[in-house]
Parts: structure tokens; C-alpha cells; sequence
């Protein structure tokens, strides 16, 4: 049986943790790790997390990091998972999760099948559709379509637009990625935490022409309420609330995303999506407006983004 390790960064979670817990221990895969870094919580998320640690179901573990490194400190969500994600001991595939959401019993099951495809040897990105819920878990709606693409196709896909969009393939909730991939995207060299890893790990397995997986089956209830971290994939006029409010930490993302990208895979990338690394990590903001080539997919967005180059966000 394939190993597969779970990652998540809980702080005070106290509220909404449980219900993952559970829905963890309930996943049909028998052979899970879970491996948990808190990140300084003041509430009772530690003490849940010991309970479970003792009650996990067999061939199931809950692994508390900090019992081993001693770091109890809160550094933030991207540098907390960052952390996390550069100590796991190795396995076949690894899985993000967030301390609020709900997983479907088949998740893990149906992430292995996906991923047992194709060759280890090749980098894989797996990821779902899910529910989009408020904060008692009922459902407002789940995510539009999107397509599975292979590694013969990946050369064609625009790497501007999948940088641009950042979760170009899902939120981290929904990844699953295998070790091939978490070597290529975390071990090729250090980039700056505050980068989002799942944005980070999208990029990666593009511009590396990996294969991603899309499993149309929503496995797991996205949780949002006024204390969620990411604006994820809210429709509607939450969707434009949550990008304004986030704005600066998208173009930050992007910005410093590029400059590190560029650094650790300049020289592996083909000519074109190079040229469009050199281009945008450059101070040319008229060259960088009219570039030939649609940075995001929606009309509304890529007007904001090209105002945004203008004004030097990007």
C-alpha cells in the first residue's frame, strides 16, 4: 500500500477542528500519517489534537511536530505549512489540509487511484472538486469544470496564466501531489515563505510539464467564514470583496513568486515561458501591459491585472 503522508497547520482551531479530525480518521485508506504543526495557538487546539493523537484508529497516526522540534511560535500560514512540508520523512504522496474543513470518506482513496497512473518518476499534481460552504457546512455551490491535463500537453499551457492566477490548480485543500513532484518544488532550492505553497506547487508542475489530475467528483467541504485565510474560490461579488481585500498579498505573491521561479528554473523552462519570466521580473511596465498573451481567464480580472502592471503592482 502506497504511503501517504497528510500535512495541515493548525492555529486555534479549536472551533471547527474536530470535524476534520473525524472525517480523517473515517477516510477508507487505512494507512494514513497525519502530520501537524501548530502554529502557536492560545486556544484548546492543541489539547484536541493530543486527544485524537491517542485515539486514531488503527493503521491511522497523528504526528505533532512540535513535540519534536520544540517550535511553538506562530510564523504565519505559508511559512507554518513551508516549515512543515521541507521536514516530512518520505513517502509516495503527500495531501494539504485545513484545520475547518470537512473531508468525504473516498478522498484519500480516490487520490491514490488517480495518482497510481501514472509513473512515479513523472510529476503529479492531483486535485478535486469540492463544496463551497458556509460556516455550518451548508452549501452555497461547488467549482465550475476544469480539465485534466497530461504531460504531452502541459509544453502548450501558458505559464503566465497560470502564475497570474496563482490557484491555477485548486486551493491546497484540494491537492494531492507525489514525491517526485515535492522534490522538484521544495528541494530545488529555498524561496521565500511567504509564497503560497499550493500556488507554488502549481507552477512547479507546469513549467516542469508534469501531469494534472482533475477528479470532478467534489470530495470535501470547503468551509468559509470571516476568519478564512484565503479567498479560494468564492463566486459572485465575494469573490471581488475577498480579492480586494487580499490584493496586496496577491501581487506580493506574484511578485516575489516570480523573482524565486526565475531563479530556481530560469535555465529549465523552455525559451518562450523564459522570455516571460525575464520579462516580468523586469521594471518594463509597458512592455509587461502588452503582452501578447491573456493573463487570466476572465475578462474583469485581466483588465484589473493589466491596471495593476501599469501601476507597478506586478
Amino acid at each position: 500500500m502506497k504511503r501517504v503522508i497528510l500535512i495541515t497547520s493548525t492555529y486555534n482551531g479549536e472551533k471547527y477542528l474536530p470535524a476534520l479530525l473525524d472525517s480523517i480518521a473515517s477516510q477508507t485508506y487505512s494507512k494514513i500519517e497525519l502530520f501537524v504543526r501548530d502554529d502557536g495557538s492560545t486556544d484548546s487546539t492543541v489539547s484536541i489534537l493530543r486527544n485524537y493523537q491517542n485515539n486514531f484508529p488503527q493503521g491511522k497516526r497523528l504526528i505533532l511536530v512540535n513535540d519534536t522540534t520544540n517550535d511553538w511560535k506562530n510564523r504565519g500560514a505559508h511559512q507554518s505549512y513551508n516549515f512543515l512540508i521541507r521536514s516530512l520523512e518520505r513517502a509516495d504522496y503527500y495531501m494539504f489540509c485545513d484545520q475547518d474543513d470537512v473531508w468525504c470518506p473516498d478522498k484519500v482513496s480516490r487520490a491514490v487511484a488517480h495518482m497510481n497512473k501514472y509513473p512515479a518518476h513523472l510529476p503529479i499534481l492531483y486535485t478535486h472538486n469540492y463544496y463551497v460552504c458556509d460556516n455550518e457546512l451548508h452549501v452555497e455551490h461547488m467549482l465550475h469544470g476544469r480539465q485534466s491535463i497530461s504531460p504531452e500537453e502541459m509544453p502548450s499551457i501558458n505559464l503566465a496564466q497560470v502564475i497570474m492566477t496563482g490557484t491555477w490548480a485548486g486551493v491546497g485543500m484540494a491537492q494531492a501531489f507525489n514525491h517526485t513532484l515535492k522534490e522538484f518544488a521544495f528541494h530545488t532550492g529555498n524561496f521565500r515563505r511567504s509564497i503560497a505553497i499550493d500556488c507554488w506547487i502549481s507552477w512547479v508542475v507546469a513549467g516542469m510539464n508534469g501531469a494534472l489530475i482533475y477528479d470532478k467528483k467534489p470530495l470535501a467541504y470547503y468551509r468559509r467564514h470571516p476568519g478564512t485565510f484565503s479567498c479560494g474560490d468564492a463566486g459572485g461579488l465575494l469573490r471581488y470583496r475577498d480579492w480586494l481585500r487580499h490584493m496586496q498579498r496577491h501581487c506580493d505573491n506574484i511578485v516575489y513568486g516570480l523573482l524565486d521561479y526565475r531563479r530556481l528554473y530560469g535555465k529549465k523552462v523552455s525559451k518562450d515561458r523564459a522570455d516571460f519570466l525575464t520579462l516580468f521580473t523586469s521594471r518594463r511596465r509597458l512592455q509587461k501591459c502588452l503582452y501578447p498573451h491573456r493573463l487570466r481567464e476572465r475578462l474583469p480580472d485581466e483588465i484589473a491585472f493589466r491596471l495593476l502592471i501599469l501601476a507597478g503592482k506586478i
